[in-house]
């Protein structure tokens, strides 16, 4: 694999940015269909991003059919089966899907917040009351 990193100087989405070097290392074969592409955590940690900004190079990647998810990880797909599941999923609006992806994930996030206020304030409440 190649030693390509993230340019905080180039325009695009960090997300995007590894989402190609990914797919360049799919379609040179570096990354062989079948094979594992990387944990979150170990892409996270080669690019020196966050496990959300993988997660978004993912999805681009899962959005161009280059990759699968299972519960068990990321693979790389044959880039000809890409080109193939792509042209069978045209009819779907995949933008949309990610805008309403993305809305979950904030609306998790507040409620995760709201979980965590509700917990200090029991725990403060626990210890006035003591």
């Amino acid at each position: 694999m190649t030693s390509a990193e993230i340019s905080k100087d180039d325009p695009r989405t960090e997300s995007e940015q590894a989402a190609d070097i990914l797919r360049q290392e799919i379609l040179r074969g570096d990354i062989k269909p079948g094979a594992h592409v990387g944990s979150v955590r170990d892409l996270a940690a080669r690019f020196k991003i966050s496990g959300m900004t993988v997660q978004r190079a993912l999805t681009i990647l899962r959005e161009d059919g280059l990759i699968t998810t299972t519960a068990r990880g990321s693979y790389a797909r044959d880039p000809q089966q890409a080109t193939e599941s792509r042209e069978a999923n045209a009819g779907v609006d995949l933008s949309e899907v990610l805008r309403q992806l993305e809305h979950l994930t904030s609306q998790v996030s507040d409620l995760r917040d709201r979980v965590e206020r509700l917990e200090a304030h029991e725990k403060r409440s626990a210890l006035g009351g003591a």
